[in-house]
């Protein structure tokens, strides 16, 4: 179970990956006091979703836009971090800016 809206998360998720995903299944890693991150499956393959936490925050803080940019610039260096996928900055898709 997830708290956030899966089927928004799919219809964005549909113009990022090759093809719609027909299966999302989200799980919230426990813990933590920065970002909410969870393990989302997408038909059978894993990646991970980080968000700006709930509720309000200050403009500048819990930026994941920043954190994707960083991550962007050192994968292709051969940097070891996750490959990204995309970034949201609409927050009408789960409440908050997230990247995958």
């Amino acid at each position: 179970m997830s708290d956030l809206d899966v089927a928004r998360l799919g219809q964005w998720l549909a113009g990022v990956l090759p093809a719609a995903p027909a299966d999302i299944r989200l799980e919230k890693f426990p813990g933590g006091q920065s970002n909410p991150t969870y393990r989302m499956t997408i038909d059978g393959r894993d990646y991970v979703l980080r968000r700006r936490p709930f509720g309000p925050l200050l403009p500048s803080a819990h930026a994941v836009e920043r954190e994707y940019r960083l991550i962007s610039a050192l994968h292709p260096t051969g940097f070891p971090v996750p490959a990204p996928l995309a970034v949201c900055q609409d927050d009408a898709v789960i409440g908050s800016a997230f990247y995958v």
